[in-house]
């Protein structure tokens, strides 16, 4: 029995040398979870990718060299995409050639964190795309606990705008789920249901939303917008950094647009959450693009000739770059 509690105390004892000599091995915490990963796959011989015995300060040597090595790859790799968004970037201004000024442009690479911005900052007429943050703010308030998304609302007077729509000529005397109201604003651009949101959500606190995503000012009178601020309402879309559970739905539903002639004319319709917009001589279109590489494109013009099979070409240009 005595002899079994000396063995026992010469275990605990190893145990507890053992642990304080590991505590005071480098951790190594710093390296990131992508270089970690490159040592791994380059060297599968055993868990540690050590392909025989070796010391610890040959495994010390190998682990430094094999981070170099990644270091360079990553350089490499981001050097080419560089070349390879300078090339699109040219290809689009040589596309566009001497109509450039009528196009404001916001293209952004969501993994790489590349932008190719052309007229970003010019003021164009944003149309439809309001619709968009309209609904955002509209979807934050439901979830702040300050609209009930169950509500339905009443038709007014002056909730009614011709143009786009499948509300106009309908019977509106029956009130409308705010759901189906944002469904129809979305989907069929319709101009009654998001009148009837923006009634609810007041005009007032639609510029005061989109100024705090903006960060900036924005001229209360006109419905007028930049490629440069309307891509980052799309980013504060899709990033969702407050966790909106609805916003996801907004995004699937973007998809489900009757409008195919712009952004997802040439590129599968199924990973495009997209708006249209158009007043005039002024044709938009903004989305976010979920493939295995997601991107962000926002294209506003003025008197374009062709505008949207202008924003279908440079829509294909872009995708096709990303494969």
């Amino acid at each position: 029995m005595k002899g079994k509690k000396i063995v026992i105390s010469i275990a605990i004892i190893i145990a507890l040398v053992a642990t304080t000599y590991l505590s005071k091995q480098p951790v190594g915490s710093s390296r990131s979870v992508a270089t970690l990963h490159f040592i791994s796959t380059n060297n599968k011989s055993n868990n540690y990718g050590i392909s025989k015995p070796i010391s610890k300060i040959d495994y010390g040597d190998l682990d430094y060299k094999q981070s170099l090595d990644y270091n360079q790859i990553k350089v490499e790799e981001d050097s080419k995409k560089q070349a390879q968004l300078k090339d699109l970037e040219k290809g689009i201004r040589t596309f566009l050639g001497n109509n450039i000024n009528k196009v404001g442009l916001v293209y952004y690479d969501i993994e790489s964190e590349n932008f190719i911005e052309i007229n970003q900052d010019k003021q164009f007429l944003a149309a439809s795309t309001i619709k968009v943050p309209i609904n955002m703010l509209m979807y934050d308030m439901i979830q702040e606990g300050k609209i009930d998304i169950n509500e339905k609302l009443i038709f007014k007077e002056c909730d009614y705008e011709e143009g786009a729509g499948e509300l106009q000529g309908t019977d509106l005397s029956k009130p409308i789920a705010l759901k189906t109201l944002s469904d129809y604003s979305i989907i069929y651009s319709d101009n009654i249901a998001i009148n009837m949101i923006l009634r609810k959500v007041g005009d007032e606190n639609k510029y005061k939303y989109i100024e705090k995503i903006l960060g900036h000012p924005t001229v209360h009178s006109e419905n007028n917008t930049t490629p440069k601020d309307s891509f980052k309402i799309l980013e504060k879309l899709y990033l969702n950094l407050d966790n909106n559970k609805y916003y996801s739905g907004l995004i699937e539903t973007m998809k489900k647009t009757d409008y195919h002639d712009r952004i997802d004319k040439y590129i599968p319709k199924g990973i495009v959450a997209h708006k249209i917009g158009d007043f005039g001589e002024c044709v938009n279109d903004i989305a976010i693009v979920s493939k295995d590489n997601p991107y962000i494109l926002v294209v506003f013009t003025e008197e374009l000739p062709n505008a949207d099979e202008t924003i279908a070409q440079l829509s294909k240009m872009i995708y096709d770059a990303q494969k």
